[in-house]
């Protein structure tokens, strides 16, 4: 088979591995699963402009349909955690579902469909929705810090291949290379973390490397806003020996750069003053304005699907894309597509805003929180809904976050699973009536609804 159908066999040996990885990994294979579809190269290694996948159309669409989809029906097969559907995820269906609808009335066609774009879009939405079935995240830190490996190899196999150019081009172009370290790096770094803290620094500063590589700006951005907020954070919670860590190995990596002739250079020339002037900063100017303009057309639906405002773009300018991703989703789909994209970050938000109010920070969730958000700000010059693996880590994280809200509250509320103190006090509680001797404050140790202890 190998021999006469190539790529019948590459099929059946990916589907046995699939397979064998879901049954050894129950729970934990979706996460694996969104981010090896995420990272993996459908690009070619080395181009100066973004090209069409080297895969067909239809099996990078099925793939990314697969990525969320599989996981879930295999988990259905055997018994685990389970949720119950929310109000607010049953409104997220039909909105993605209604989405649907609208695209296929615009187009006329399913065969119209089949692509990257508008798959990876709708497919944030199963993504979403689909994570909230796993209510187990421990499988992330482990596919992020995977994710990010193989970002990694290949990112310098393109930079011994072509040491001038921007890498990055293997998931699409060099931003969205930048895109895809941005939202993996917290949930590695948290792996790398718990095992060591040089192969933490280590992880940080071959990423930071890498994000120059690509010349992506905007995740230069994102990264700085993240490192802001782990820092309040931190501040928060009055963890001083971590704010110095963070800090110190900030400065490291920053030394680093700044003592490598090329590294330094390529920093330079990207935030020099001439680029004030430049054709990506030229033609986002006329983005605001053009996207404006639309929106204020038709405000509610846009244009009917996803692409609509890159084709638009493509004829006025030769260049198809809006350098904005909120406003070309605004254009292709109105206010109705914004608010679907904006689900995620919305969570991601909430959880960050809880997280300062009760002055906690589970690590997971942090995680997630910390990769949605930079993501965001990318997106923020990037068109990011433009490309299906961003939606998909976009619309997986999400849900992984939005079902573990829970946990991010004060210890004593937790799960029912009590603070060290709360514990040790009332251990000391019950030895004290054990030899006849009654507290005159008694510890009462509650449990949240729906759970018993």
């Amino acid at each position: 088979m190998a021999e006469r159908h190539t790529s019948t066999a590459i099929l059946v040996v990916v589907f046995i591995a699939a397979l064998v990885g879901m049954a050894a990994l129950g729970d934990r294979a979706f996460p694996w699963a969104i981010v090896l579809i995420a990272v993996a190269p459908w690009y070619s290694l080395v181009s100066s402009t973004a090209s069409a996948p080297q895969v067909s159309e239809r099996l990078f669409c099925s793939a990314l349909a697969a990525a969320p989809l599989v996981p879930w029906l295999w988990s259905l097969g055997y018994s685990g955690s389970r949720t119950r559907p929310s109000r607010g995820a049953l409104l997220m269906g039909i909105l993605f579902a209604s989405l649907a609808v609208l695209i296929y009335e615009q187009l006329g066609s399913f065969s119209a469909m089949i692509n990257s774009q508008i798959v990876g879009f709708l497919f944030a939405g199963v993504a979403f929705l689909c994570a909230r079935h796993f209510t187990d995240p421990r499988g992330w830190p482990a596919a992020g810090f995977g994710g990010l490996v193989i970002l990694t190899l290949f990112g310098v196999d393109a930079y011994m291949s072509s040491p001038g150019s921007r890498i990055g081009s293997f998931v699409g172009y060099p931003i969205t290379y930048g895109a895809l370290l941005v939202g993996l790096l917290p949930i590695a770094l948290l792996f790398a973390l718990r095992r060591s803290r040089v192969l933490a620094t280590v992880a940080g500063g071959t990423s930071a490397t890498l994000m120059i590589l690509s010349q992506s700006r905007s995740s230069w951005v994102a990264v700085a806003v993240m490192m802001l907020i782990v820092v309040v954070l931190l501040v928060r919670r009055g963890k001083l020996r971590a704010i110095v860590f963070a800090v110190g190995a900030t400065l490291l990596v920053i030394g680093i750069i700044l003592s490598t002739g090329s590294l330094d250079k390529i920093v330079e020339n990207r935030l020099s003053s001439k680029n004030a002037s430049s054709d990506s900063v030229t033609h986002r100017v006329w983005s605001y304005g053009y996207a404006t303009g639309q929106f204020s057309q038709r405000p509610l639906l846009g244009g009917g699907y996803p692409g609509y405002a890159a084709l638009q773009a493509a004829d006025y300018t030769g260049i198809g894309a809006i350098d904005n991703g909120y406003l070309s989703i605004s254009v292709d789909l109105g206010l109705i597509g914004l608010v679907a994209a904006l689900i995620p970050i919305m969570v991601a938000l909430r959880a960050l805003a809880r997280c300062l109010r009760l002055g906690v920070a589970p690590p997971i969730e942090v995680a997630l929180t910390l990769g949605i958000i930079g993501m965001a700000v990318v997106t923020a010059f990037y068109d990011s809904f433009y490309w299906a693996q961003i939606d998909l880590l976009f619309g997986a994280m999400g849900g992984a976050l939005s079902v573990r809200m829970h946990m991010i509250a004060r210890p004593m509320q937790r799960d029912g699973v009590q603070s060290e103190d709360a514990m040790r006090g009332l251990a000391n509680s019950m030895t004290l009536k054990r030899a006849g001797v009654v507290p005159e404050h008694p510890i009462v140790v509650s449990h949240p609804a729906g759970t018993s202890g």
